[in-house]
């Protein structure tokens, strides 16, 4: 851990963004006090942080050149971890309008990419950074798959602004947990906007098409920056996805430290989980209702054609040609591949014990 403090100063950011120095204050805090990283985690923390710190740069550096487009949408797709949102944002993409950023665009977020070898070298790049994450974390090829080619999700672009539960995910980070929860993401947003307007040009005929679980506790600060903004909730009982999310984060930490405890890691995903629930009920009116609709999960997985048909003619959407036969053939992969196990057991101490956390979510949305 070595200079670690020294990080935002040799990335030189702190004429540009004097508040990243907090969020890089409370990581650091919180990896040296709570985190027991063994020494690979140490080395993989550093070689992270000192990389979404230099790009975060680049793209404060490449946002003075870009002029912002003024698209309509975007839309986000949200929900509480684990309820579906990834198997509804892969139908979605299938639409040749819906626009969303790959996984190599994010991981190597600190160019543009203008001609097909700088996209291949950005390609191969991020084929192995993930076979690294994969090696180091063999479950996660079964929980969360990820592939350079795919679309991904939100929380790995604001990372680029230090507020990302990303970090928590893999390691024991309780001060952070708190400070990403009491914080405002206004200039994390405007990192996403940065990110997004670099990817989108005048001839662009598209929509983006976003998707976090982290969203629901940031409605203000996407309408405040995304005026034109749609939601797309998905609402699954807590009781299935605190399990599986806190089963992803405890194999998250396990790549990073050899002292994991499954119920610690129970306790933080339920207690930051609730509290961006309540936040959702409290700012869900923020959002006119022609711009939200929601989907439960058992009918999402009943019935995902009904439900995308559903969300077209909410917003509304043309559906393109050859649309139909792809979410057909995604739907059938998505289908035939074995999910990853876990027990509610493993993580919580009580039965029960997520449902009465969650009980104000459960009751408002009928679960």
């Amino acid at each position: 851990m070595q200079n670690l403090e020294k990080l935002a100063i040799d990335a030189d950011l702190l004429s540009l963004d004097p508040s990243i120095q907090n969020a890089l204050d409370v990581l650091v805090g919180d990896y040296q006090n709570h985190a027991r990283l063994n020494d690979l985690g140490k080395f993989l923390v550093h070689k992270g942080l000192t990389k979404r710190l230099d790009t975060r740069l680049s793209m404060e550096m490449m946002s003075k050149n870009i002029r912002p487009f003024n698209k309509d949408g975007p839309i986000f797709i949200t929900g509480l971890p684990r309820s579906g949102t990834s198997f509804l944002f892969d139908l979605l993409h299938a639409h040749s309008y819906l626009r969303s950023p790959f996984t190599w665009e994010i991981f190597q977020a600190n160019s543009v990419a203008k001609n097909k070898i700088q996209i291949l070298v950005k390609k191969i790049r991020t084929q192995i950074e993930l076979f690294s994450i994969n090696r180091l974390v063999p479950q996660l090829a079964n929980i969360h798959p990820m592939h350079q080619s795919y679309p991904e999700e939100c929380q790995l672009i604001t990372a680029y602004d230090l507020k990302s539960i990303s970090f928590a995910y893999s390691a024991n980070l309780p001060n952070y947990l708190k400070f990403i929860s009491d914080s405002s993401f206004k200039s994390s947003f405007r990192v996403h906007q940065i990110f997004l307007n670099a990817l989108s040009t005048e001839e662009d005929e598209i929509m983006w098409l976003l998707k976090d679980p982290c969203h629901i506790e940031h409605i203000e600060e996407i309408r405040n920056c995304y005026p034109k903004a749609r939601f797309i909730f998905i609402h699954r009982n807590p009781k299935f996805c605190m399990p599986s999310i806190s089963n992803l984060a405890y194999n998250l930490r396990l790549g990073y430290s050899d002292h994991v405890d499954p119920l610690l890691v129970g306790e933080q995903m339920l207690s930051y989980w609730q509290q961006a629930s309540e936040k959702l009920l409290n700012s869900r009116e923020l959002i006119p209702q022609d711009r939200v609709i929601d989907i439960k999960f058992d009918e999402l997985i009943d019935e995902p054609i009904k439900s995308v048909h559903s969300i077209f003619e909410k917003f509304p959407i043309k559906v393109d040609e050859g649309f139909e036969k792809k979410i057909a053939a995604r739907i059938k992969s998505k289908k035939s591949k074995e999910g990853h196990s876990y027990s509610y057991k493993d993580f919580f101490r009580a039965s029960g014990e997520v449902e009465t956390r969650f009980k104000k979510y459960i009751s408002y949305f009928d679960l």
